[in-house]
């Protein structure tokens, strides 16, 4: 279990989630003895963690900075959110020659009701075994019994919330801040794309309100459902071959046009996040025109997603966790680029080309996605939510970090895959 597996530990965090988790985690963490030190990189971290040092240089003395703190304090733990931000890609990179356990923060492979927390890395730079006769053996070895989850409920506004906070105060200190660069715009200006999302949440609720019952009732098994990430996903950059969501789109409609069945809908569904920022109307209503395939596809935004997947004849994604929820209801997914889940007799193999073809055939190994979800909950998986308490939950995270005996996966490694990332 985390909390205690860090006992006595000298811990540093670096960026976390907006909003105060980290602020919470620390506590919890203090409560079992750890030390814990904070970087702030602007004002929206300043915020959320009043007491941690501020790093106001410029960037090129940043690996000076925090090889020297990590030395002064002695510190063995790292913690953070996100391995592929500019910030934390630096700090991996100027500590490498320090012997650090790096904890690395992410949502939950299993959503929604879960947040990742991993040893090395996550998604593409997880540790995770890729072959799945490793997850036969390892749950051979393993006798323990998951808890009850604990269902969240709607935490969307609670993220709006706190990003709307996060972006107003790195604004106004952004001075103070001058050198810091971000991972995406940092202005009060991105508080606009918030509220834009959650206007047109009711705009898309009311406008395709029948479009999910004529997929369920009247096209069920006939439609292939495509999940679109956000645009600025690190995902695409980082793990996979893609050089934006459009391209995406374009490689998935050409080949759906040339290759599935004619008897079969394509189905993108935007991304809740991605609301405020994109929209991809024009650009997949001018494709499908140029295939001549306009009355078989279909752009969607706010259907229940469960249903929609299990209901669908198969699933495509860059390496979203909704193909893991795919995964979990049994549905033929094809990773298309790199993805934890992606492993053989869980996902399918083949080409897109010849997905659209096999789908309707091909059988998911329940067997074996049984067994990797519950060595997946078991290592990596923590019920709870970044920006929303769990109901009865008594530590400051919220986070149900007792609930789920976690051990740690751990495989040598002689080479730090962050380090070699392209």
């Amino acid at each position: 279990m985390i909390i205690d597996e860090l006992s006595n530990k000298k811990i540093l965090l670096l960026q976390g989630p907006i909003g105060y988790f980290f602020r919470n985690l620390a506590r919890d963490l203090k409560a079992v003895n750890a030390s814990v030190y904070k970087i702030n990189f602007n004002g929206g971290d300043e915020f959320f963690f009043k007491n941690g040092w501020s790093f106001n240089g410029e960037m090129s003395e940043f690996s000076t900075y925090i090889r020297q703190l990590v030395d002064q304090h002695d510190i063995d733990s790292i913690m953070l959110f996100g391995d592929c931000r500019p910030i934390h890609r630096l700090a991996r990179e100027a500590l490498s020659e320090f012997d650090l356990e790096w904890y690395v923060f992410e949502e939950g492979y299993l959503r929604p009701n879960h947040i990742t927390c991993e040893k090395g890395g996550v998604n593409g730079f997880s540790n995770l075994p890729k072959r799945f006769q490793q997850y036969l053996q390892h749950h051979q070895e393993d006798n323990i019994i998951a808890d009850e989850v604990v269902e969240l409920g709607r935490t969307f506004w609670y993220a709006a919330l706190w990003a709307a906070i996060y972006y107003l105060m790195a604004s106004l200190k952004s001075k103070q801040y001058r050198h810091y660069q971000h991972h995406r715009p940092l202005t009060i200006l991105e508080f606009w794309p918030w509220l834009k999302s959650g206007l047109r949440k009711y705009q898309f609720k009311w406008k395709e309100r029948n479009v999910e019952k004529y997929l369920l009732k009247s096209k069920q098994k006939e439609y292939f459902l495509v999940p679109l990430q956000t645009h600025n996903d690190a995902q695409i950059e980082f793990h996979s071959n893609y050089s934006g969501i459009e391209a995406f789109i374009e490689e998935v409609m050409y080949s759906f046009a040339n290759h599935a069945p004619k008897d079969s809908l394509l189905v993108f569904k935007q991304h809740p996040f991605d609301r405020g920022y994109r929209e991809y109307t024009p650009y997949i209503n001018q494709l499908a025109q140029q295939l001549n395939v306009s009355i078989r596809v279909l752009y969607i935004h706010d259907q229940y997603l469960p249903d929609l997947l299990e209901n669908a004849r198969g699933v495509v994604v860059i390496n979203s966790t909704v193909g893991m929820s795919a995964v979990e209801s049994l549905v033929p997914v094809k990773v298309c680029g790199r993805a934890v889940y992606d492993i053989e007799h869980m996902t399918m193999q083949c080409h897109i080309d010849q997905f659209w073809q096999q789908a309707l055939a091909w059988k998911v190994d329940e067997t074996i996605v049984q067994k990797y979800l519950y060595f997946l909950q078991h290592t990596t998986q923590f019920n709870g939510s970044f920006y929303k308490k769990v109901s009865g939950c008594e530590n400051q995270t919220g986070v149900v970090w007792s609930k789920v005996h976690v051990k740690i996966y751990k495989k040598n490694r002689s080479t730090d895959p962050l380090l070699n990332a392209k």
